[in-house]
């Protein structure tokens, strides 16, 4: 069915229908109550939605979606809305399907290490209900500092899905498709297909591969089945100094060549390190450094420490001014609460700021920080540098005062002038916040025009119409 009404009556048909199918309270449509739906956490991007609803089940998804396609309305799905592309935005308006009230942990199997959720579930809401069983989701886990509640991670298992976000373990564990064994998809006829299970491998395509990282332009994701793994007995921490930014950046290579395998490896220059310790969040994070990194470790209790001595010894022979083996939990808890807090704390040290996201070969990292802090420099601005070292996936953020005319741009043009040194390196302009709206004039610096085709063809198999997140990913 395709509508013929004007898309003011399309509109007015839709949100009547809708609520007669959700229920009044499930349609948003009035406009003080769209106002917070146009941004997402990118900020620099504004767009208007036309409607909101919000689905319970798979089966009211597909309702909504079917409802949406028929009368030709743009489709935008929408988790805690922490884009930092601009993927969650509106541009083309439309009506944004939220997954806020599919929130449910549908199962848990151990015995094949699965658990099944729908996709509005916070991904800390698995490891708080796998904690007991000794299991853990192994992908952003958010290391909670006991005495503050308020630090969970607030992004959704559908919004880590539509951007294959990765988090602080992903060096180790990889990032959220290899957490994925199934996906129950809403296609953008409302159709409903499930792909996978709790099987391991699946035969043919790699639709699983296909749609992780779609960034909601292909299908909608209503449920996932997730693997899951044992936690393990011990965790040590490792925090060390650097007086030289580029020799932390060096360093992470050495510790990796060493052969160890710590869950994670972060990352964080003066700046970031200035501003969490301004904060509420302060941890006792050396000010006087150039740069720390933090580095995690995990096993028994004598293997734990064994490797904590390893990697505390090739840090100290790489360039390291001062070495910490951190074995008390509570003060380790505290510090990986600082570092998750590093990007809310940037407020300390400037009022506002551009967060990029590209990924490179490790092996180039130090120099990719120089081209960093050079392309801030240059331009009059601060850039602080925070990121998952042991993939390579950095987050420069670039400080800027939207008081001052030009600063705005002059931040944009300083992180896109970063991401295009990212592909040079042998990198990536994304590692896990998306193409979204505000890096899609970039995808032409990685890939040629025939690929880019290639990839809008698969689109359109997919959506015809178009309508699946409309103005994102291609230029």
């Amino acid at each position: 069915m395709t509508s013929s009404l004007s898309p003011h009556r399309a509109l007015q048909q839709f949100i009547k229908k809708a609520k007669e199918l959700l229920g009044e309270s499930a349609v948003l449509y009035d406009e003080v109550d769209l106002l917070v739906y146009e941004q997402d956490g990118t900020l620099a991007v504004r767009g208007k939605a036309y409607a909101v609803v919000f689905p319970r089940s798979v089966d009211e998804m597909a309702k909504a979606v079917e409802l949406a396609y028929n009368y030709g309305i743009p489709i935008v799905g929408r988790g805690s809305g922490t884009s930092l592309s601009g993927g969650a935005t509106p541009i083309k308006g439309g009506v944004i399907v939220s997954t806020a009230r599919m929130n449910k942990i549908l199962e848990v199997d151990l015995d094949n290490e699965v658990a099944a959720v729908q996709a509005g579930v916070i991904n800390d809401w698995i490891n708080s209900y796998l904690a007991r069983m000794g299991y853990q989701y192994p992908i952003d886990l958010g290391y909670q500092y006991a005495a503050d509640p308020g630090s969970q991670r607030v992004s959704t298992i559908g919004g880590n899905i539509a951007h294959n976000s990765g988090g602080v373990k992903c060096f180790k564990y990889g990032v959220t498709v290899n957490q994925l064994r199934g996906l129950t998809v809403v296609l953008p006829n409302g159709e409903v297909r499930r792909i996978g299970g709790k099987e391991f491998e699946q035969a043919g395509y790699d639709l699983i591969g296909l749609l992780t990282g779609s960034e909601g332009t292909l299908a909608l994701v209503a449920e996932a089945v997730v693997r899951v793994v044992p936690t393990y007995e011990t965790t040590v921490t490792i925090m060390a100094k650097f007086n030289d930014l580029a020799a932390a950046g060096r360093a992470v290579s050495a510790v990796i060549a060493s052969g160890a395998m710590p869950v994670a490896m972060e990352l964080m220059d003066k700046l970031a390190v200035e501003a969490v310790e301004s904060g509420p969040y302060a941890a006792g994070l050396p000010r006087d450094a150039e740069a720390i990194l933090l580095i995690q470790v995990e096993g028994s209790p004598p293997g734990a420490r064994d490797e904590a001595a390893k990697v505390a010894e090739v840090l100290r022979r790489n360039g390291a001014a001062g070495v910490e083996i951190v074995e008390d939990p509570a003060r380790a808890a505290k510090i990986w609460a600082a570092r998750k807090q590093a990007f809310g704390a940037m407020g300390f040290v400037g009022p506002n700021y551009v967060v990029e996201d590209g990924t490179i070969p490790r092996k180039k990292l130090a120099e990719a920080l120089m081209i960093a802090r050079a392309a801030g420099a240059k331009r009059g601005l601060r850039v602080a540098n925070v990121f998952h070292a042991g993939d390579g996936n950095l987050h420069p953020l670039i400080l800027y005062d939207e008081r001052r005319p030009g600063e705005r741009e002059k931040a944009i043009e300083a992180g896109e002038e970063i991401l295009e040194a990212c592909v040079e390196l042998g990198g990536t302009i994304t590692g896990e916040h998306g193409v979204g709206y505000m890096k899609k004039k970039l995808l032409p610096k990685m890939y040629r025009k025939e690929e880019i085709e290639l990839m809008k063809a698969i689109k359109t198999v997919f959506d015809p119409k178009g309508l699946m997140n409309p103005g994102k990913i291609f230029p």
